[in-house]
Parts: structure tokens; sequence; C-alpha cells
């Protein structure tokens, strides 16, 4: 496809484009190693009147020494090599190695893995680092470089639980001080992990963006919210001597739509203020809600006021997020308790409320399973997340929270 033919292509036509473009890459890398390796052992540098194959990689790429030295790593651990006598001998990483070799993962995909492999603690046994490098190489091929780190990241805290000697106890590091500065108090202190873990927890459900009105956008950054919400939190527990739990009243949005318009998806919806919005934003927040059923008159005036009803009982919500243990879309590294609970047959479709019915996943990716062509499928009771035709893949499932299931060490 030529450049002056891009203009002129569909949107199908431009994506399935773009997915060949990245796997021509993918492959051209995978050759590029071949060469780099064959190099290396031949000892052209030398003939050619370079130290080493690292100088000579780098000026022929016109690269940086750091990368010229992963081509020549990466080359050695991810391609056979010939031993003493002229045998082949396989790789290193062969799960990774298969993956380069089909085309399926770039340099970034290989550069993690290796980094993660070469964090493994020392004394752990050989097959559990090919246990680990068997499973990045396995979701290398759904997941991005950086959800690929975060998994890699979760498989390293889980093999070596202990983590690093403590240089000190923790407890008597902690401290807090108040020191008066432009007016005001500037908070200075360090926390171990555990004690930050406990006040993020409180903090949590009062630092969420919080608009004033149901069109209002909280401006406030991140580290504003975290401040007003430690205030907060102190005044809260001044006053009942409590403290808010996120197993409370989830915040309120409140939607006016008919049935007919929430089961076929065309047509509006109004917000409490009274602005618009379409069907399929109006099905999404419907997905766990509290309902109140509302019988109107020929004029539209209200004849009868049902009683509200939760759509996602404690128990299904309990159970959904015990199995997910997050939001559950591959890749997704949100915790539990910031997840929505979605239908995978909406319920006005008379689909039914029960675990297998439903999945965790953050606001993010409920928003895209609503208005996209993402479909999910119990699988043994696991939900299991088809890409649309345009991206295509196998199903996929997210394997940051299973770090247990992926990995059994044996030592």
């Amino acid at each position: 496809m030529s450049t002056a033919e891009v203009w002129q292509d569909s949107d199908a036509a431009l994506v399935a484009e773009l997915g060949a473009l990245e796997t021509r890459l993918h492959s051209t890398w995978a050759q590029m190693l071949s060469v780099v390796a064959e190099i290396d052992s031949q000892g052209t540098a030398a003939t050619v009147g370079y130290p080493t194959t690292t100088e000579l990689v780098r000026a022929v790429g016109r690269v940086s020494l750091g990368e010229a030295r992963a081509r020549i790593a990466a080359a050695a651990e991810v391609l056979p090599s010939r031993g003493l006598n002229g045998a082949p001998v396989e790789p290193k990483l062969p799960a990774t190695a298969a993956a380069v070799a089909e085309h399926a993962i770039g340099p970034a995909d290989v550069k993690v893995i290796r980094s993660v492999l070469a964090r493994i603690p020392p004394h752990l046994a050989d097959q559990t680092k090919a246990e680990v490098e068997a499973e990045l190489a396995r979701h290398a091929r759904t997941l991005d470089a950086g959800q690929l780190a975060v998994l890699g990241k979760r498989i390293l805290a889980y093999l070596d639980q202990d983590g690093p000697r403590p240089k000190d106890i923790s407890e008597t590091r902690r401290h807090l001080s108040f020191r008066d500065r432009d007016g005001g108090c500037e908070l200075v202190g360090w926390l171990d992990r555990e004690a930050a873990e406990i006040v993020r927890a409180a903090l949590s459900p009062l630092a969420a963006p919080r608009p004033a009105t149901d069109t209002e956008i909280d401006l406030r950054t991140a580290a504003q919210r975290h401040a007003d919400a430690l205030v907060d939190l102190a005044q809260r527990a001044l006053q009942a001597g409590d403290l808010p739990t996120e197993g409370g009243e989830r915040p309120q949005v409140v939607v006016t739509v008919s049935l007919a318009v929430l089961r076929g998806r065309i047509g509006s919806a109004s917000l409490a203020l009274g602005d618009p919005i379409n069907a399929d934003i109006a099905r999404r927040l419907a997905c766990d809600a509290q309902v109140i059923p509302v019988v109107l008159g020929s004029r539209g005036e209200p004849l009868d006021v049902g009683r509200a009803s939760h759509t996602i009982p404690t128990a299904i919500r309990r159970a959904v997020i015990v199995r997910d243990r997050g939001c559950a879309f591959p890749g997704c590294s949100i915790p539990a308790r910031w997840c929505e609970i979605h239908h995978i047959v909406h319920w006005a479709d008379y689909g039914p409320t029960s675990v297998g019915n439903c999945v965790a996943l953050c606001g993010r990716h409920h928003k895209l399973l609503h208005h996209s062509r993402w479909r999910i499928d119990m699988a043994s009771g696991i939900p299991e997340f088809h890409p649309p035709p345009w991206l295509g893949g196998p199903p996929r499932r997210n394997p940051l929270h299973l770090i247990p299931e992926l990995v059994r060490t044996r030592q």
C-alpha cells in the first residue's frame, strides 16, 4: 500500500495494514538478530577494523552503546547456536525464541523478559526460571511491553515474598512532621509499605474525583485530592469516631430512561440536571446500579414509585471480586476495590444477575466493553475476552491478578 493510497482506505483496511506492518517490523528485527549473531560468530568486526561486535553494530545501526549491547545479548539468548563440534544448540530462552521466530513479539517485549529473568532470586531452581520465561513469552503475545513489565514485577514479588532484608526496623523510621511554610503547614514523613497501604486504603474512597455537578469535571490534581481526603478523613474520625469503608454506597449518578430505550439501545436518557445521554451510556450506567421503577401516566406524571432494588446483590459482588481479584480485562492492573460489576448479558436483555454472568471491570474498560466489539465468554467459570475482528488473536485472560496460579515454585 503506497502513501498516496492510504487516505482512500476504509477504517478496517487501515487497521489491518497497521497490524501487518507491526508484524513486518518484528520480522525485520528477527532477521537483524540473525545477522548480528552471524557477525559475532564469524568475528567480522575485527576483519573490518572494529575492536568488538558491539562497536560495529553501533556504527552500522547508528544506535546507542546500550542498544547495540542489547541486540547482541538478545541474539545470543533467542537464537539457536552451534556447539564446539558444530552441533546445533537450543536457544537459552526457548519460549521467547519461538515467539520471536513467529514474529509475534518485538524488541521491547524481549527486553522486558530478559530483565525479569535477570532479577529472579539466584536460589530458585532452573525449572522455576523456565516456567517464568514460558509464562512471560506466552503473555507477551497479547500484552504490551508496559503491561508485561507489571506482570513480571508481580511474578518477582510472588517468588521472593520476603523481599530484601530490611536495613532498619521499619517502625523506628516512621515519622510525620508539620512544618510552618507559606502561611500553612508542609507535611514531611516516611511510612513503611504496610503503614502506607493502610493509609492509602483509608484515603482511597475520599480521594476519588468529586464533581460538583453531573457535568462539571473535578480539576484537582491527584495530590490535591489526597490532601483534601486527609482532612476529610480526620473530620469524620473526630465527629463519628469511625471511618468510611468502600463497602458502603457508591457515588450516585441519577439517570432517567425508559425500559424500551434501555433494551433497544436506540434513543436517549437524561441525567439528574436534564442533560441528555445516549442509550448506550445509560445502558452502561445501569449495568451495575440501584434501580427504582416508576410508572408514568399519559402526561408523564408519576403514578407509582417502587422500591429501590440493587441489580448486583452484595453476595454476588463479593463472589465476583474474589474470583477476578481486580479488573478482569487483559493487562489491566486496577485493584478490585475500584471496580464495577458488568453484566455479560445485560439484565435489560434478561441476562441473569449471577456470578457466571458478571465480571469485575474498571471504569475505563467497562466503558470499552459497552462501546466496542470486545466479547466476553465464560470458560470453566473464568471470563475470557475475545478481541474484535480487526484486532484478532486468541481469547485472552488477565494474568496480572493471578500470579500464584501462573507460577508454581519448585524449590
